[in-house]
């Protein structure tokens, strides 16, 4: 199986850096390709409203994007705008805080995975912890790994991608409305075949902190209360299905993130 390798991350850390190399290095992987990553606090104004439509993104989250997840929405399509100029069919994207588990290759690089991959339709697999997944419906996919249906994730520090997804995520996020690991609103914009593998094979640098997480505490913080309260009606409603609807009759799980590895 043939595919591209690319691992976003800011210039400035060449730690994280060399660090994803060893590790991608070890596991055998030599062709790798970094993508400088976008760091949105230093987008010139002149630039961002050509590169992000701010009505959107309150329409959708109840909030303006923060400077974080716009630079991480841009260095994703940046990613996928380099891969399309490649001739490969595939892509392994990750994040500088990536953390493979020692079976990590020979799920990455399983006839199956390929199968699954090489169809004309577009597909997304996540190889990190989902936050809920369906075990009814679930597939046989490689040695103890199954195919899951997502019900919810974040994190896009570790995922495949096929041409076909690549060019829709591009053109649904050009230019940038969406966090770039909001799987569930590009599976449903896109129709793209969103699925994540149980057990998860690819986890988060235990001390890397998350940067996006904090700016987007302070964000929420400065939100109007109507729009607060319409986040939490949709979240509570979401929930609520998930009781008593997805988790008897689908088998809803979460994916445990502690990992020896």
């Amino acid at each position: 199986m043939t595919f591209d390798i690319y691992v976003i991350n800011l210039h400035e850390a060449s730690v994280r850096r060399e660090r994803m190399l060893h590790e991608l290095n070890a596991l055998g992987f030599d062709d790798v390709s970094f993508i400088e990553a976008v760091n949105g606090r230093e987008i010139p104004s002149s630039l961002r409203d050509s590169l992000y439509d701010d009505h959107k993104s309150i329409t959708k989250y109840g909030r303006s994007l923060t400077a974080g997840e716009l630079g991480c929405a841009l260095s994703h399509l940046k990613t996928y705008q380099t891969f399309l100029k490649s001739p490969n069919r595939f892509a392994l994207v990750f994040e500088d805080d990536a953390v493979m588990a020692p079976s990590f290759k020979d799920v990455i690089t399983c006839s199956e995975m390929e199968r699954w991959l090489d169809v004309p339709n577009p597909r997304v697999l996540l190889l990190t912890p989902l936050r809920s997944f369906l075990k009814r419906g679930q597939q046989g996919f490689f040695r103890q790994y199954k195919l899951v249906k997502v019900r919810r994730a974040w994190g896009g520090y570790g995922y495949v991608v096929n041409r076909a997804a690549a060019e829709i995520m591009t053109k649904i996020n050009s230019p940038c409305w969406l966090s770039a690991d909001d799987w569930v609103t590009y599976r449903k914009v896109g129709v793209i075949d969103v699925r994540g593998v149980e057990p998860f094979c690819v986890r988060h640098l235990e001390d890397a902190g998350s940067h996006l997480e904090k700016e987007r505490r302070i964000v929420e913080t400065q939100v109007p209360k109507t729009r607060i309260w319409a986040r939490r009606s949709q979240k509570w409603l979401r929930q609520f299905i998930d009781y008593v609807y997805y988790r008897p009759f689908w088998g809803l799980e979460r994916q445990k993130t502690d990992k020896d590895w």
